[in-house]
């Protein structure tokens, strides 16, 4: 009895309420529930999740105080049902998933296909089931639907790429199954995609692992009801008329608007809505359109309303920014956007994805990772580091900057950015990922700041009200605090006024961006 007692290791009472199941079932209390509570209990028995000092306190209690009707021949008869339970249900007696430990239609990863041997795999046949989406032509499944709308890399087992043999090209278009839940059969092979080859050493080999399909029955939709929409890029003339008026007056202004986007499959529209948004509504605010410089993707928009003018690799962000320091003097309002997605050290229990920190510059008071955020060019096996982008910003000669930056992990870089005459805005901490809006048009954050500071929902056109003094003008506090009050994501917009380099959700009234407009 001792011994089988010992191989419980902490947690809690589950197992008095096991011997109380099984007093219930020999007096004849329980048997309809009997096979699910002690399935249960035995996954925690099997799992070590039980907890000793309680365990034994409240067993104990249980005991004493059924003592004339809870003798030793019972307990004895109970400990001797539960190792024949736990026996059994130990055993894989029966090679098929039963529906209780997977019900219709759950997926559990395709973690069978991408794991560190996934090159054994190459040729073999796999059946993987998903939601479909597809970017620039480069095809995946998903597991979960959320991580469509995070702007992080997503964990290598919730995902799997998808593409066909040549000869399905004008016969299986990919666009009709976007959003839809589908089944797939195929064979493993390796991506060919010139940008997943390369961002594959930043990512990882196994992000390689692709399911090909070389017949047309070999995909199937097992729900027709489309669970992620497909977002469009938006025309921001037909929804911002009046911002496409620009003004006449020309201030001595600049600004650098970014999105990388990593590889064809990771690079959403969303990204190209949020720069043309941005650069639009810049260049009313008086941003001379020569003073702006938009780095993107592989140096081709998707569509021709606004130019881009660098590669989003290092060259072209290195020559965006010598090209605005020649626009640059001490009186320069100085305006960035990063978009695109972001690595970091993650606190919710996704895989950290930052860089690490050879010279520990990040680390101060609590936080001491030795990590680098990174917010990752475009087909690039080269990291783009916070560390990195600071040195530019810091060789910038501006007299005052507004950074709005929108990845995850985002929160990392206040630190970095820090300085006098600096607002710094991020759409979450430095440990947690940040998502789209639920439309997937725009990022979550970047929707709400678009609509503080022209006063104009993105979407619906409805008028909203951010200017709490009624000065008739929206300061970057102000456009903070709205966002604040608005923001519907599992994520906590963070803010910088002061050169502390500490982001708060909190901002100051009386701070510099009070006084600070676009």
């Amino acid at each position: 009895m001792l011994a089988f007692y010992s191989k419980f290791k902490e947690t809690d009472s589950a197992f008095v309420n096991l011997i109380i199941l099984f007093e219930s079932v020999f007096r004849g209390k329980a048997k309809n529930h009997f096979l699910a509570f002690f399935h249960c209990y035995v996954n925690l028995f099997k799992n070590n999740s039980l907890n000793s000092k309680p365990l034994k306190n409240n067993t104990m209690k249980y005991l004493k105080n059924n003592k004339q009707s809870f003798n030793l021949g019972f307990m004895l008869k109970t400990l001797f049902m539960v190792l024949i339970g736990i026996i059994i249900f130990s055993c894989d007696t029966d090679d098929t998933p039963s529906e209780e430990n997977n019900p219709p239609g759950e997926i559990t990863g395709y973690s069978n296909i991408k794991n560190t041997q996934w090159r054994d795999n190459i040729g073999q046949e796999f059946e993987v089931e998903g939601i479909f989406v597809e970017e620039n032509g480069i095809a995946k499944l998903l597991i979960d639907k959320n991580d469509y709308y995070i702007d992080g890399l997503i964990n290598e087992i919730n995902y799997i790429y998808i593409d066909k043999v040549s000869s399905l090209d004008n016969s299986l278009n990919f666009a009709e199954y976007f959003g839809k839940k589908v089944k797939i059969k195929g064979t493993c092979e390796e991506n060919e995609d010139n940008t997943i080859q390369v961002s594959s050493q930043l990512i990882g080999d196994i992000s390689l692992a692709t399911i090909v399909i070389s017949d047309l029955t070999n995909i199937q939709i097992i729900n027709p009801n489309i669970i992620i929409q497909r977002p469009p890029i938006i025309s921001i003339c037909q929804i911002y008329p009046q911002i496409c008026e620009f003004p006449v007056f020309q201030n001595n202004k600049t600004a650098l608007l970014y999105s990388g986007g990593i590889n064809s499959s990771y690079a959403y529209k969303r990204y190209w809505n949020d720069l043309k948004l941005m650069y639009t509504i810049l260049t009313n605010k008086g941003y001379p359109e020569n003073k702006i410089r938009v780095v993107y993707k592989n140096g081709v928009g998707e569509d021709s309303e606004i130019p881009v003018h660098y590669a989003a690799n290092q060259t072209g962000l290195d020559e965006a920014f010598s090209y605005l320091d020649e626009y640059t003097n001490s009186a320069t309002k100085f305006f960035l956007m990063m978009n695109n997605h972001g690595g970091g050290k993650d606190d919710f229990g996704r895989p950290s994805t930052g860089v690490f920190d050879a010279d520990g510059d990040d680390n101060r008071g609590s936080i001491n990772d030795n990590t680098d955020e990174q917010y990752f060019y475009y087909n690039s096996s080269t990291a783009l580091t916070d560390d990195y982008l600071a040195t530019k910003i810091n060789e910038l000669g501006f007299g005052s900057m507004i950074a709005v930056v929108k990845p995850c992990y985002s929160g990392g870089v206040i630190w970095d950015f820090r300085g006098p005459n600096r607002v710094i805005m991020t759409s979450g901490t430095e440990f947690q990922v940040t998502y789209s809006h639920t439309s997937g048009l725009y990022g979550e954050f970047t929707y709400h700041f678009f609509a503080a500071v022209t006063g104009q929902d993105p979407i619906t056109g409805a008028t909203v009200n951010a200017d709490l003094n009624s000065d008739g003008q929206v300061s970057m506090y102000e456009a903070q605090k709205y966002i604040l009050a608005n923001d519907a994501r599992p994520e906590q917009p963070q803010y910088e006024d002061d050169n502390d380099g500490v982001g708060t959700s909190s901002p100051n009234a009386s701070g510099f961006g009070a006084t600070t407009f676009l």
